[in-house]
């Protein structure tokens, strides 16, 4: 089933429920996110933060049967930001990566404006807001 089918967000989110449960109700994080099969753990100190990474890689290899890429294993102090799911997130903040915003300078139409409007505007200072704004109208003077 290829990466990124509807039925395989709908299978990995009814598979992962577990997981869920798991990290929610055992592991109690200070904060907990997935989407998909990606997820990020906030702990209060980097020890309680290792404990509870290995509780959660033995249940999801004993439990599910799974295992976590080694590559996208990573523990990283909040002050240094973290990219997840094309978006830096900080403390204080968060903000599209450049390679987002790469991605909407190329793939910008005006099928799309709405969408990658409001995904700019989400996570972006209003200097990167108007820079799309100058984008749309190009786009827009191009069919003129």
């Amino acid at each position: 089933m290829p990466i990124g089918n509807l039925t395989s967000q709908i299978f990995a989110n009814i598979y992962l429920n577990e997981l869920d449960r798991f990290v929610k109700h055992i592991i109690k994080p200070q904060s907990y996110i997935r989407y998909g099969d990606d997820f990020i753990i906030i702990a209060k100190n980097h020890q309680e933060l290792k404990q509870n990474r290995n509780k959660i890689i033995k249940f999801i290899k004993d439990k599910l049967q799974l295992e976590i890429n080694v590559k996208n294993d990573i523990i990283v102090k909040t002050r240094h930001g973290l990219k997840f799911l094309g978006v830096e997130i900080f403390p204080k903040g968060r903000r599209l990566n450049k390679r987002s915003r790469k991605r909407i300078r190329d793939r910008l139409t005006l099928g799309n404006i709405s969408s990658y409007s409001g995904l700019v505007k989400q996570h972006s200072k209003k200097k990167i807001v108007k820079e799309l704004n100058w984008m749309v109208l190009d786009k827009i003077n191009e069919l003129n």
